[in-house]
């Protein structure tokens, strides 16, 4: 008899940036958050409870795959913790944004993404640095879905408990992404008007997760029990850059103005984001001498804020 197949090792963490796939596409790995005393749904929940109000997205689970017209309210919930806490009759699902702000999920983000990093900084080169690193908490009631959308930062989405689909897809033509991107800018959270051909999908369940691209169109089905999951995001220079013309490219845009986009011309895009860095700094000077307490607005994406639950 012929040797029987073996099945194929799963990428750890820090083995992704090796696969040929990465960054350019999606790939899934294995970790072991699920093991992590500070990710069961109790002390989600009381970490909910510590966060400010405006950290916790909150939204009712059964959604249309298509909800172009924005993103989930935020703020809503005075005690986050007590829907987690019984999220299975809830009917809902809530995302803590920005939690590294806690010593404990900072910790483990930055380990988590540490061991990425060290990955590709020995395939791509040690200047190719994470910038804006980022953690958020997703759990879902059973059978929640997440519409289509994208985001603009890199993506690993690690399942903790529970299990979902995760569906990857790609932009039909570089028109159609253009007119998405332009909207994310104009305030669509990302958020997409039509569903787009699907290239990929994962079952996600304890252990296992993805890498998600920024800018890929993506959309989950939540099984039957409650899901808990983590993403961790970062950008890079480049990513940063991009994402400072698209910004700048919005303000043009609300001038009836027709800016290139970004790739187009390298000497156009440096004088952009120069453009864009002396108006942050005048917004904040008048800011300053207003006496206004709260800083300036800030653009889509600008401070990381994701407003999904993936």
């Amino acid at each position: 008899m012929g040797a029987q197949p073996t099945e194929q090792v799963p990428k750890t963490i820090g083995q992704i940036p090796f696969d040929d796939a990465f960054p350019g596409r999606s790939v899934g790995f294995v970790h072991d958050l699920h093991h992590d005393d500070r990710l069961t749904l109790a002390a989600v929940a009381d970490l909910a409870d510590r966060l400010p109000r405006r950290s916790v997205i909150a939204d009712t689970a059964t959604q249309p795959l298509l909800v172009p017209q924005g993103g989930p309210p935020r703020g809503v919930l005075e005690r986050p913790g007590d829907v987690i806490r019984d999220l299975r009759n809830a009917n809902a699902w809530l995302t803590l944004l920005m939690v590294e702000e806690d010593p404990g999920m900072a910790d483990l983000m930055n380990t988590n993404l540490d061991q990425l990093e060290s990955g590709i900084s020995a395939k791509q080169g040690k200047r190719v640095k994470m910038r804006k690193r980022v953690a958020f908490v997703f759990v879902s009631s059973p059978n929640s879905v997440t519409p289509v959308h994208f985001d603009i930062e890199h993506s690993l989405l690690m399942q903790v408990s529970g299990c979902k689909t995760v569906s990857v897809g790609r932009f039909e033509s570089d028109a159609t992404r253009r007119h998405e991107f332009d909207r994310y800018w104009n305030g669509s959270h990302g958020r997409i008007e039509d569903l787009q051909p699907e290239v990929a999908s994962y079952t996600m369940t304890p252990g296992r997760a993805v890498y998600i691209p920024p800018g890929t169109p993506h959309w989950v089905h939540n099984g039957p029990d409650i899901s808990l999951s983590v993403t961790l995001t970062y950008f890079t220079a480049a990513t940063v850059r991009e994402n400072r013309v698209e910004n700048f490219n919005a303000k043009l845009r609300r001038r009836n103005l027709n800016p290139r986009e970004p790739g187009r011309s390298a000497a156009v895009d440096t004088a952009k984001v120069c453009a864009l860095g002396l108006w942050t700094i005048g917004q904040r000077l008048r800011s300053v001498s207003a006496g206004a307490k709260q800083q300036p607005s800030q653009a889509p994406g600008e401070g990381g804020y994701r407003v999904e639950g993936s």
